[in-house]
């Protein structure tokens, strides 16, 4: 893929982390609001529903099925998979330099910290905690403290304990 300019502070590049990525075009200081996450805003039903499929196509082939859609209310969903949406682009990762930002019904992007020219743009996309399913969402952040999978931070030592509680079970095996 070619390098495709987003806007005064990115650019789309393809990343080391999985597929295509973010990427600052010059340095970007905190609490920049660097770019909006858009698309269409839908119920929280429509919302699960599109993640069900979403999911059901990566679950037949692991390079489908990414799933955009993030809460905004009770109500309303935001489903970011559309052609004008490069925020999507924004890759998960256990030490992250962004974060979300809501306004209303709207998201942003905004930096955490400092960001060099050239440094990918990195979100935690915040899935929660789910015993059943976490291991169909790997982490490829390659950061020195990755978890391992794609979960939220507050959800870590959720997924500690589990994790610990699997080793005891094999060791005794």
């Amino acid at each position: 893929m070619k390098t495709i300019k987003i806007n005064e502070f990115t650019y789309l590049k393809k990343s080391k982390i999985h597929n295509n990525g973010i990427f600052a075009l010059k340095p970007i200081p905190k609490e920049t609001k660097i770019i909006e996450y858009t698309g269409e805003l839908i119920s929280t039903e429509e919302g699960t529903r599109r993640c069900e499929l979403s999911q059901a196509k990566h679950k037949k082939n692991p390079k489908n099925g990414s799933i955009y859609v993030m809460t905004i209310d009770k109500k309303h969903d935001l489903d970011g998979d559309t052609p004008t949406n490069y925020a999507k682009y924004m890759n998960h990762s256990c030490e992250t330099n962004c974060e979300y930002i809501q306004e209303g019904k709207r998201v942003f992007i905004q930096s955490t910290k400092n960001i060099k020219k050239d440094e990918e743009l990195t979100l935690n996309y915040n899935f929660a905690w789910n015993e059943e399913d976490y291991f169909e969402h790997p982490c490829k952040c390659g950061s020195k403290n990755c978890i391992g999978y794609i979960l939220d931070k507050d959800d870590w030592p959720k997924l500690k304990k589990h994790l610990e509680k699997i080793n005891k079970i094999f060791k005794k095996q």
